[in-house]
């Protein structure tokens, strides 16, 4: 599929593929939106378009880590943007080329993109920004750092009411759930620390279509970082939050697996003397002194009664029930 918004005086046109040559020959800035085309008519319209081989070789790959590299007419920045993001921290990523020149913006994707389809639907953003490729580039991937932020903040609040019932009931149920947040976390903070990497090398060398002595284009740049940063950082915190309430739940069933234990132990030193006595009373001799004593019985019963209520006020006493 081929998409285009071409600003043309002064106004934004929707489009298909007509539109790439009224550009070429009319002028103004475009954007061309690439997504499920057959990778050899795609490459032939990039080349077209100016897009380095090599370039084009690195968009088309299914996974390749967040990017930036100029090629002078243009620069190929890789985004790894997302389709969706769940509670559970189930994300489905997308990755979106972007090839940004001063007059023109391709983005090639592999999928629905939350970024791209934020600014396509929105049309009085779109003619804001329509008019300056480089900034509209920004404002894409902002507007999904943005998205990233918002599920981020979410997740917060989602460790915090684990944490809560964790102290309450720990299960085995969400034990797992720990571990399986831990494990997607780290995931998110490989790519958080890639879109860092990638647009902190954008804010300290300039390309020839980002410049980033133009002020408007630095601002807006350096808000996209300060998203990743803050991403990256986030990240970080909850894969080690998440790391410290696994620690917590195991400090916590090894504590009860000790008061079992030790509930288990005075039970056993209780009955312990009283079946050594018993043991003793129960073998076949005939020649025991108490044997047929009328009341032994009774003394008997008596003396272990005697011993386990001294054992139980014992224990007691050292706080071990």
């Amino acid at each position: 599929m081929i998409r285009t918004q071409w600003w043309h005086d002064g106004a934004a046109h929707s489009g298909g593929a007509e539109q790439i040559k009224q550009w070429q020959q009319q002028g103004g800035s475009l954007w061309i939106d690439l997504a499920d085309e057959p990778e050899t008519q795609e490459a032939t319209l990039l080349r077209e378009l100016g897009c380095h081989p090599l370039a084009i070789q690195d968009a088309q790959r299914q996974r390749h880590p967040p990017k930036v590299e100029d090629f002078g007419a243009n620069t190929l920045v890789i985004y790894r943007g997302f389709e969706y993001f769940e509670e559970e921290v189930n994300v489905r990523h997308v990755q979106v080329a972007f090839f940004v020149s001063s007059d023109c913006l391709i983005s090639r994707r592999t999928g629905p993109s939350f970024g791209v389809n934020a600014l396509w639907d929105n049309p009085s953003e779109l003619a804001r920004y329509l008019p300056t490729p480089t900034i509209l580039f920004t404002r894409i991937v902002n507007q999904s750092l943005g998205q990233y932020i918002k599920r981020m903040l979410e997740l917060e609040d989602a460790i915090s009411e684990m944490e809560d019932e964790m102290l309450d009931d720990p299960t085995d149920r969400l034990m797992q759930r720990f571990v399986a947040y831990r494990s997607r976390l780290r995931k998110l903070n490989r790519v958080f620390n890639y879109h860092e990497k990638v647009f902190g090398e954008l804010l300290r060398e300039s390309t020839e279509v980002l410049d980033m002595n133009d002020a408007p284009l630095f601002h807006a740049m350096q808000d996209v970082y300060d998203k990743c940063e803050r991403l990256a950082s986030l990240c970080t915190l909850f894969y080690e939050q998440c790391g410290d309430l696994i620690e917590g739940y195991i400090s916590l069933t090894s504590h009860q697996l000790n008061k079992t234990m030790q509930a288990l132990t005075v039970i056993t030193a209780i009955f312990v003397p009283l079946g050594l006595l018993s043991g003793i009373y129960g073998m076949n001799f005939e020649h025991m002194p108490e044997l047929h004593s009328r009341y032994g019985y009774y003394v008997l019963l008596s003396v272990m009664g005697f011993i386990a209520i001294v054992l139980l006020a014992l224990f007691r006493r050292k706080r071990w029930l």
